[in-house]
């Protein structure tokens, strides 16, 4: 996904948990665009992490991939705060567009 954010213009800072991306956005959070993640990781799952996210750093969207479908997938955004959920196999110009949007708010 990383690889994907910097062909699309970005420079992602990568992490590998969500404990991880809430430490790392502790004291500069305005400088990010947006958070992507996985809905499924070990640890905090990526809705926890969108709550969080939307809880600590208000305006902050957050952006989850997963591969799952039905209810629970989409009702994800009005329970957590999250953006967009984006499925699996993710496009490279969905995700552009996504971000490019973003960055003209």
């Amino acid at each position: 996904m990383s690889r994907m954010v910097r062909v699309a213009g970005y420079d992602p800072t990568y992490v590998n948990s969500g404990a991880a991306a809430l430490s790392s956005l502790d004291g500069r959070w305005t400088e990010f665009l947006a958070v992507v993640s996985d809905v499924h990781m070990s640890g905090m799952d990526g809705m926890t992490l969108a709550r969080q996210i939307s809880d600590r750093y208000p305006g902050l969207p957050a952006i989850l991939c997963s591969g799952d479908s039905g209810p629970s997938v989409d009702t994800l955004g009005s329970q957590t705060g999250v953006m967009s959920v984006l499925a699996k196999p993710v496009r490279l110009q969905h995700l552009a567009d996504l971000l490019s949007d973003l960055a003209k708010n």
